[in-house]
């Protein structure tokens, strides 16, 4: 009886079709890491033409609001896309548009639309240093207890309260107690 030999042309052909399949992932992990590299390098830049610039943005804010011990969550899909609006995150602020801009000083022409206050009367809660929805410093939470108003932001005491502008990966928590 003759012994069958595998020739070393097959295992040349394992081989190489091991290496194909090694590069072609090794292409994915690269291209989709490149792409998610230059998709966060480009969520703000400046466009001028004459004497008119603009910079774009597309920018995220966790938001909480306590109003006498309750957390008020946002509605899903509110408010408009050219303006702060929640999508598929309750209390998480989305923002992505384009505000006239000053290259010379680099500040924003216009900031209204990225103000808390801005936010909060597109979900339909008015807010100023004194109020938070129907509540006002001083008025009487269920338990008696007379509260006010205070805001943070990423840990620290914030005193412009609706006309803070808020920024890229703020955590803003705004309570009445």
């Amino acid at each position: 009886m003759k012994k069958k030999s595998v020739g070393t042309g097959s295992a040349l052909l394992r081989f190489l079709g091991f290496i194909a399949v090694l590069g072609f992932t090794v292409f994915l992990v690269y291209s989709v890491y490149t792409y998610r590299s230059s998709v966060e390098q480009i969520e703000e830049f400046e466009v001028c033409y004459e004497d008119r610039c603009i910079k774009t943005f597309h920018i995220h804010a966790d938001i909480a609001v306590h109003i006498c011990g309750e957390k008020t969550l946002f509605p899903l899909e509110h408010g408009p896309l050219e303006g702060p609006h929640t999508h598929k995150e309750r209390n998480y602020i989305h923002f992505h548009e384009r505000l006239p801009y000053d290259p010379v000083t680099h500040r924003l022409l216009n900031d209204a639309p990225l103000k808390v206050g801005a936010f909060l009367t597109e979900m339909d809660l008015p807010f100023s240093s004194r109020c938070i929805g129907k509540y006002c410093n001083d008025d009487l939470c269920s338990d008696e207890k007379a509260g006010i108003v205070r805001m943070m932001v990423n840990g620290a005491p914030q005193l412009e309260f609706d006309q803070y502008a808020w920024k890229d990966g703020d955590d803003i928590v705004i309570t009445f107690e």
